[in-house]
């Protein structure tokens, strides 16, 4: 990756002097950007001493020297051949813009897979193809073929399925005093992709924010277990998230979605700050420009009134908490006071406050408390006449050498908003040292986001300590049991559960009416009685479940009734016999379900049964193996916790049991991936200090 980046020597595939030729414009980016190693130009049918001075060869392997990089913009149809002669003369990196692959159409496809096939053979790595490739802001390195004027240099780096994306995001950077490190516009990503490319970024000294646009996520789990390791905010923007998103997506990089909930669970869990606004990947940047917020209390400062009742509607929203700075501090303002009128308190109005360094003063006070975590200020630059007057000082005044200050010696960070005409603000961003945000909200919910990803981060770290591991476990008896087994498979599920230390109910499996009598006998009355079948997993739905069954001539009858029933609803179905169980008390249902995602691997999803999980949708999901502070953390977010919790005089479940059938079934799931399903429904939640039993399952196997 690093040669990608810092190439000594660079050959551009495709070049000619003509007027329409898009590798000319790559070139002059080079140019314009001020990269200062070696440039070979290659052209089978080109005429041309040179271009634009670069010396131009007909053919790869008369260069004079191997290069570092070779950046082809040729037609896809003659991609695989460049790629192999590249390998054959040495080259290890390309850069490859050109469309025309799998995006496109199953013959691109196929010239996507023969182009990858050569490059395995001589150890080539690929960036692209169908994208603007890379560029780098520190050696002047631009291989874009949109004409750009060199970026200024700063901290944020952006990978990017899209390079119109990536594009756009560079024009917002020098109006907000913002640099670009580094650049990846990944298209198709056959190659190098985003895992890649966020753990190189991750290790770059340039680098203090990772924005990332995503349109698919094939190694969601190498993503985020490599995110995990990253100390730098990692910002990414989602897209394709709804069938008009998928069919756009189809056609654009040839995307497939993930499960959006599996994808908020996953990053949530890695410290990702997710956005769905592009303009995002800006104000959240804006706001790792600022010391980092170690805490939630924070101080809303404003020389209005009503900004400083929004501002503290917003906060509270977003999870600050208000400082409490004390009557000392607060009467220690009154000597500042003009009229007096105001009473101080956090929100702070500073109307009544007209001398702009007495202002300042407040500023500095503020942010040294020991009380206070963070503040915003939020204010006016208007347009005013000309003339010296207190409205005049109080809002124009330049107080940005103390404000900024103030921030590095405090080490907090202070976000400053600011309304008023664009060109005055415009103006006002391009000559200050800190970030200046366009509205409230727009600072809040980047404050809020920045203070989020320290949090999440250190509770990562703890995390860590907390390795997923659990007791009780009869390794031998689940992998006799798991070894042969492909297919669908029903109740027989519960003594896979059994042996990792899931509670279930007791049962047994009667043949004849005969033994189902002598089984219900032997587990005690009331007892279930449950259809067993591999050609009827949904056993309620063909009459294979009777339920309190509480005497012998009872057990003979459902026997013959759940049989019929299932010959009624499926001729020819197999009965294997009916499952005589054990009746569990009264308590809370619950549903979980564990599944394979190709992307993010083994997920468990929770919640409470019934119309909670069909109807409202109220479930959460960890991904496996999971702790219990995860499944903690994610249950308590239900709106259904409050029913678990005990309502109404209602008795409260057994909580702590329930996160540990949770835990045991996540760490089931990520020992075994032949298992691509599993289901527990219902998991019965008993009070408080009684436990927790799986009454029924079902798995797929592969």
């Amino acid at each position: 990756m690093e040669k990608l980046y810092y190439p000594e020597s660079i050959v551009i595939v495709g070049l000619s002097s003509k007027p329409s030729n898009i590798p000319r414009l790559t070139l002059e980016n080079l140019l314009r950007w001020g990269y200062r190693g070696r440039i070979f130009g290659v052209n089978p049918r080109t005429e041309d001493p040179h271009v634009d001075g670069i010396r131009m060869y007909r053919h790869i392997e008369e260069l004079p020297e191997v290069p570092d990089l070779a950046y082809c913009m040729i037609p896809a149809k003659y991609i695989p051949d460049m790629v192999e002669r590249c390998g054959k003369f040495g080259i290890k990196r390309m850069a490859i813009p050109s469309g025309g692959f799998s995006e496109y159409s199953e013959e691109g496809e196929t010239l996507a897979n023969k182009m990858m096939e050569h490059a395995r053979n001589y150890g080539v790595r690929i960036v692209g193809p169908n994208g603007v490739t890379v560029a780098n802001t520190e050696n002047g390195l631009c291989l874009p073929f949109v004409a750009l004027h060199r970026a200024p240099e700063g901290g944020m780096s952006i990978i990017s399925q899209s390079g119109g994306m990536a594009l756009t995001l560079l024009n917002y950077l020098l109006d907000e005093n913002l640099g670009m490190a580094k650049f990846a516009s990944i298209g198709n990503k056959v190659d190098l992709d985003e895992v890649d490319f966020l753990e190189y970024l991750g290790q770059d000294p340039k680098t203090r924010v990772i924005c990332a646009y995503l349109e698919s996520m094939d190694r969601g789990r190498d993503f985020v277990e490599t995110a995990k390791k990253i100390e730098k905010p990692v910002v990414v923007l989602k897209s394709n998230t709804t069938e008009a998103g998928e069919r756009a997506a189809m056609s654009h990089t040839a995307a497939v979605s993930s499960d959006e909930e599996i994808i908020n669970s996953a990053f949530e869990e890695a410290g990702i700050i997710r956005v769905d606004n592009f303009l995002d990947f800006i104000t959240i940047t804006k706001a790792f420009q600022l010391p980092p917020m170690r805490g939630r209390r924070i101080a809303a400062m404003s020389p209005a009134g009503g900004l400083s009742v929004l501002s503290a509607d917003l906060c509270e929203k977003s999870g600050f908490e208000f400082a409490e700075l004390g009557d000392d501090f607060y009467d220690s303002l009154k000597q500042f006071s003009n009229a007096g009128v105001i009473n101080f308190t956090n929100p702070l109005d500073l109307g009544d406050i007209y001398d702009p360094q007495m202002t300042a003063h407040v500023i500095y006070s503020v942010m040294h408390s020991d009380k206070v975590d963070g503040a915003i200020f939020v204010s006016m630059r208007p347009q005013m006449p000309q003339g010296d007057n207190v409205f005049h000082r109080m809002f124009l005044s330049d107080l940005s050498k103390e404000t900024w200050g103030t921030i590095l010696s405090s080490g907090k960070p202070m976000g400053v908003s600011l309304f008023g005409p664009s060109k005055v603000i415009q103006k006002s961003k391009r000559s200050v040292e800190f970030p200046i945000f366009d509205s409230p909200e727009e600072l809040i919910k980047a404050l809020s986001e920045q203070m989020k990803f320290y949090e999440r981060k250190e509770k990562l770290r703890e995390r860590r300590e907390e390795v997923a591991h659990i007791t009780g476990v009869d390794w031998q008896a689940a992998w006799n049991w798991i070894k042969d087994r492909k297919g669908n498979y029903g109740e027989e599920v519960l003594d896979l559960l059994s042996a990792y230390g899931i509670p279930v109910a007791s049962s047994r499996v009667a043949t004849n009416s005969k033994e189902a009598v002598d089984y219900a006998e032997e587990l005690g009355y009331p007892v279930v009685m449950k259809l067993v079948s591999p050609d009827a997993l949904h056993k309620s739905d063909v009459g294979g479940v009777v339920v309190g069954v509480d005497q012998p001539r009872g057990v003979e009858e459902s026997f013959e009734r759940i049989r019929e029933n299932l010959q009624t609803h499926q001729k020819g179905a197999r009965f294997e016999g009916v499952r005589v169980q054990q009746m569990a008390g009264d308590g809370y249902d619950m549903f979980v379900g564990g599944k394979e995602d190709p992307s993010f691997g083994p997920v468990v999803f929770f919640g409470m049964g019934g119309v909670f999980v069909e109807v409202f949708g109220d479930t959460a999901n960890v991904l496996c193996p999971a702790d219990a502070r995860g499944i903690r953390t994610r249950l308590e977010r239900l709106k259904s916790y409050k029913i678990l919790e005990g309502l109404r005089g209602q008795e409260p479940g057994d909580i702590d049991s329930f996160i540990d059938l949770v835990k045991r079934l996540s760490i089931l799931m990520a020992d075994y991936p032949s298992i691509k399903e599993l289901d527990i429904n219902p998991a019965r939640v008993f009070a408080r200090g009684s436990g927790v039993m799986a009454l029924d399952a079902r798995a797929r196997i592969e």
